[in-house]
């Protein structure tokens, strides 16, 4: 009985430490214009929310660089947590003309 009781609770720690979640945060609902044609983006990984790989280059601007966007239409926001927010996936996106 104690081996099934600690493989369980064994099971459960790694079960949520693998565990990863996802935010989006977007004006689309409170804007009614189009999204637009062109679509853009900058990523970015964050590790311990100390170290970024991409440093400044994740932000508005390097998006619509990357989508060849001159006219900003709407702006995402999408971050992805993995191991309990020690690693972060930040993704910038940018809808245009």
């Amino acid at each position: 009985m104690k081996k099934i009781m600690s493989f369980a609770v064994c099971a459960f720690a790694a079960a949520s430490l693998l565990t990863s979640c996802a935010t989006i945060n977007s004006g689309a609902a409170l804007s009614q214009a189009p999204i637009g044609q062109k679509v853009g983006e900058a990523k970015s990984n964050i590790i311990l929310g100390l170290w970024s790989s991409g440093g400044e280059q994740n932000d508005i601007k390097k998006a619509a660089e990357n989508g060849g966007i001159t006219k900003i239409n709407q702006v995402e926001y999408i971050d992805k947590s993995v191991f309990l927010g020690l690693f972060i996936e930040h993704t910038t996106r940018v809808y245009g003309e």
